[in-house]
């Protein structure tokens, strides 16, 4: 008999059709045999409450911290609280040595009253007193200008007196005929013209006496004027006895004017030139005298009229700025005295304290910290993804490292910052909560997980989670139908904490969906 070949490499596939055969003749039978329908492992949707919660860990904090130190430099003067110490808001702490800054506030404070009482005498007016005072300065300055105006009518005529006594009782003994129009000179002279002039300017000074004479003699004559006339007058005759004085020092005695009479000639005219400069500097002093009481009464006149007209607009606006400077003055140097003691900004416990006295600090050192431990908080970081499911408000359940997950602490969601901070290279949201009460157990610095209540639907329908399918943006379950499972949309609502999803349509409660 022949044998057939067959292919090895079929015989796999031969093999696993046969298999395939031998199953499906068994199920035949046993279906047969059973007449019975599928069954399927399936769950009932229900009616429950879903939860919905989001989970992170934080640290307890205390509400306010707060490293504490001087504005300004200085020398400690007291520490008024030790480690660990409960202080009040605004308790003092310590204080630097404040003795310069006190004068400094003093001296602000004087600067500023003298700067308000000058401000206060330009609005108010001049008192009357000051009116009195500056009238009487008027008068006594006018009295001044009086008296100064009759010591210089009296140095006119001692001008007077003194150049005639110079000329006509001193010198004219040196000529014949002196006050006539036709003098001699006797001494004798070898230049003729030398004799010639100095005979003529004798008969110009008679015409200058016989003027002046009668300028004084006038009713109404002006001392100031008079003096003008007196100085220049003065001038005059002093010339005419120093040229004289050079012809006589250098005359030659002879037999009319021998050497006795030249000698007594020259000792006159030093006594005529003595008179002469004297005079001089007596009209002198009685014009100074007379300019500087004019001068002090313009000045008395110009603060009378002052007091009396009062401060002007300007003046007073000008007063006020100083005012206005002296008060900030006054702010600064109380500003600073107050930085010289340190206080609590808030109540708390005293923490870190490195403050003693005598120690020196410079400003922003820090001495000394208080911690508020009350009002406790935690701080935690919440992703982008899952800051929308949180509100302030919410309520959560905070376990500590320190007692375990049974011992549960109440909290709320007090506030949640608005910009976002990075985070192991991920941007999140900072969230703070509160404990609802105190509690000695908590301590600031410890390690806890919050539990967040997101959201809560009572009395809904819920399926496993794991029993939903979805499909891009739609989900679905397979319900139970008959003998046959078919697959149905549903609206879902929120995912529980147990594994519960809510269906808010599609499914009703009793209906059998598979259980995957």
């Amino acid at each position: 008999m022949k044998l057939m070949h067959v292919n090895k490499k079929i015989l796999p596939w031969i093999a696993g059709g046969v298999f395939a055969i031998a199953l499906i003749a068994i199920g035949v039978a046993w279906y047969v045999k059973t007449s019975g329908a599928p069954s399927f492992d399936t769950i009932a949707a229900t009616r429950g409450n879903a939860i919905s919660s989001l989970n992170e860990s934080g640290n307890v904090l205390a509400e306010n911290s707060v490293d504490l130190s001087f504005e300004e430099g200085g020398q400690i003067a007291s520490v008024d609280v030790q480690e660990g110490d409960a202080v009040t808001s605004g308790a003092v702490l310590a204080r630097l040595d404040s003795s310069s800054l006190q004068a400094a506030v003093q001296q602000a404070n004087a600067a500023l009253a003298a700067a308000q009482a000058n401000l206060d005498n330009l609005t108010n007016g001049t008192r009357p007193e000051q009116l009195q005072i500056d009238q009487n300065g008027v008068s006594s300055a006018q009295s001044a200008v009086d008296s100064a105006l009759a010591s210089l009518d009296a140095s006119n005529g001692s001008a007077y007196a003194a150049a005639d006594d110079a000329i006509r009782n001193q010198t004219d003994n040196l000529f014949s005929n002196p006050q006539y129009n036709n003098p001699e000179f006797l001494v004798a002279l070898s230049d003729s013209q030398a004799k010639i002039n100095i005979e003529s300017k004798r008969v110009e000074l008679q015409s200058v006496f016989n003027a002046w004479y009668a300028s004084m003699s006038a009713t109404s004559s002006d001392p100031v004027a008079e003096s003008d006339i007196a100085s220049a007058n003065l001038k005059t005759v002093k010339s005419y006895l120093d040229e004289l004085a050079v012809y006589v020092n250098n005359a030659t005695p002879d037999s009319s004017v021998p050497a006795v009479t030249l000698a007594a000639y020259r000792a006159d005219i030093v006594t005529a030139r003595g008179e002469v400069v004297q005079a001089i500097a007596g009209l002198t002093v009685s014009e100074n005298a007379l300019s500087s009481a004019q001068a002090d009464l313009k000045v008395a006149q110009s603060e009378l009229s002052l007091a009396e007209a009062g401060a002007t607009q300007q003046q007073i606006e000008a007063q006020k700025a100083v005012v206005a400077e002296a008060q900030a003055a006054v702010s600064s140097a109380e500003v600073a005295l107050d930085h010289a003691t340190l206080t609590a900004p808030f109540s708390g416990t005293v923490r870190n304290l490195t403050a003693k006295i005598g120690m020196v600090v410079s400003p922003g050192t820090p001495v000394v910290s208080v911690t508020n431990d009350i009002g406790l908080k935690i701080e935690i970081y919440v992703s982008q993804s899952d800051i929308a499911k949180i509100k302030e408000g919410d309520a959560a359940n905070v376990t500590l490292d320190a007692y375990g997950n049974d011992t549960v602490f109440p909290a709320t969601v007090t506030t949640i910052d608005a910009a976002g901070t990075e985070v192991n290279g991920s941007l999140a949201y900072k969230v703070t909560l509160h404990f609802i009460s105190a509690d000695d157990r908590i301590k600031a610095g410890m390690t806890a997980a919050v539990h967040i209540k997101t959201a809560e639907h009572d009395n809904v329908v819920e399926v496993p989670s794991k029993s939903i399918i979805s499909d891009n943006d739609q989900n679905f379950v397979m319900v139970q139908n008959g003998n046959a499972l078919e697959k149905k949309e549903v609206t879902v609502g929120i995912s529980g904490d147990d594994g519960m999803t809510e269906i808010v349509s599609g499914l009703s409660v009793g209906d059998r969906i598979n259980n995957f």
